[in-house]
């Protein structure tokens, strides 16, 4: 079996990347500015900026690596912290991109190499927002809910993959820099922040959200197709699911409320 992630040398990717290898898989991924380290020795890894999902680079990358069975996106960025009427436009624009169209881009890319053997399962991270207002990180909020209905998408077109989205909660990685960097813009999440990085038991364990990734591959893609689950707050096993799906066969996905 063969895994690809995107943004492997991110926090949760690191992780993933070592129990995937540790359970079977053969692991590719991705990385931006950092180098991988010697941890990484035995990965095939590939300088990719998302932005540049289409370079024949990239291509050329997947079509070495073959059919695969598992596609994780890590990417994801809280930048520009501000506020509408504060940030800057450019930088704005391409928030959105990085945490949704530039990751979806690359995955239709890499949708050509899936396995024709067995059903293939892609799998994202939401965010912020979906129940509530987000103020200051727009530009993370907008490109994460685009995310989450793209993935309900993908899976109502596409019969032989599996497409699912995880919220993971708050997690004690460095995406939080953006917040402890920009004090006067982020408002009151500052102070919610630096309040949570006071104690780990605050956050949510990076071992629990792979722990439900493993969980969401191991399910039919009746109960986790198309769905956006939370990491901190979601029973995820074939029981609940389908108890869930029995109540409302829409159930974890984006819907106008009282329709």
């Amino acid at each position: 079996m063969k895994a690809i992630i995107l943004s492997i040398t991110s926090d949760i990717g690191k992780i993933l990347a070592k129990k995937l290898g540790e359970s079977g898989y053969e692991v590719f991924g991705t990385y931006n500015r950092t180098l991988p380290s010697e941890e990484y020795q035995n990965i095939d890894t590939f300088k990719l900026n998302i932005k540049e999902y289409n370079s024949s680079e990239y291509n050329n990358w997947l079509k070495a690596i073959g059919e695969w069975d598992l596609f994780v996106s890590c990417i994801g960025t809280q930048e520009p912290v501000g506020r509408f009427t504060d940030i800057d436009l450019d930088k704005w624009v391409e928030g959105i991109a990085e945490n949704s169209t530039y990751q979806i881009a690359a995955l239709i890319n890499a949708l050509k190499y899936k396995s024709r053997k067995n059903i293939a399962n892609v799998i994202f991270f939401a965010g912020g927002g979906t129940n509530s207002a987000t103020p200051c990180y727009s530009a993370q909020t907008l490109g994460k809910i685009s995310l989450i209905k793209s993935i309900e998408l993908l899976d109502h077109e596409i019969s032989d993959v599996k497409f699912s989205i995880l919220g993971p909660g708050w997690v004690k990685t460095k995406i939080h820099n953006a917040t402890l960097n920009k004090k006067e813009e982020s408002g009151e999440n500052y102070y919610k922040t630096v309040e949570m990085m006071k104690s780990k038991k605050n956050f949510n364990s990076i071992e629990k959200v792979i722990e439900d990734i493993f969980k969401i591959i191991s399910l039919p893609k009746e109960l986790v197709g198309g769905r956006n689950f939370s990491s901190v707050h979601d029973q995820i096993t074939a029981q609940n699911l389908k108890k869930l799906k029995s109540k409302d066969i829409d159930f974890y996905k984006l819907r106008r409320k009282l329709n």
